[in-house]
């Protein structure tokens, strides 16, 4: 049971690294932006649906803890990534 355990957490970090190699070749593509660059879009996208300066900073700060976190998120067609 132990040796299953530990088989199950190599694999879990195999495959958080190379999901993060991954991620970090894929950040200079076309159609990706920064985290920060994505935040701004989400606060301003707010904005424009009637939130106030509070309401919408609160969904870029939400946005922007979510993809530094995760590594990456998608506003509209935009993929931002770390």
């Amino acid at each position: 049971m132990r040796q299953a355990f530990y088989i199950a957490v190599v694999l879990l970090l195999g495959y958080l690294m190379a999901d993060r190699a991954l991620m970090r070749a894929q950040a200079g593509e076309i159609g990706t932006i920064t985290c920060h660059q994505g935040a701004a879009m989400v606060k301003a996208n707010a904005m424009k649906k009637g939130f106030g300066d509070v309401g919408a900073s609160s969904q870029g700060e939400n946005f922007l803890s979510s993809c530094l976190v995760t590594g990456r998120g998608q506003v509209g067609d935009l993929i931002a990534r770390e």
